[in-house]
């Protein structure tokens, strides 16, 4: 699957591509890895990485990434856990 919305892409064949679902209260929910591409006028060097996730129906798969792409939350910044010696 290949969606690009604006300045986003998802390509389901890139390897910094990635899609997980999870369910809760008898809704799917998508957790997405896109790249940003930049602006068109303004391209990065390189794609950097974005993360956002929504609602997903399996019935209509394009449609659902576009709606995450286009209006989905932003992951959290989980912080990097230390290792504890014992």
């Amino acid at each position: 699957m290949l969606v690009e919305i604006n300045n986003v892409r998802f390509d389901d064949e890139h390897p910094k591509c990635f899609i997980n679902f999870s369910q809760a209260e008898g809704r799917t929910f998508a957790f997405v890895q896109a790249l940003d591409l930049g602006l068109k006028n303004c391209r990065h060097k390189q794609p950097m990485t974005k993360c956002c996730w929504g609602i997903w129906d399996h019935s209509e798969p394009e449609k659902s990434m576009s709606n995450i792409l286009n209006y989905g939350a932003k992951w959290p910044s989980l912080p990097k856990l230390e290792k504890v010696n014992e």
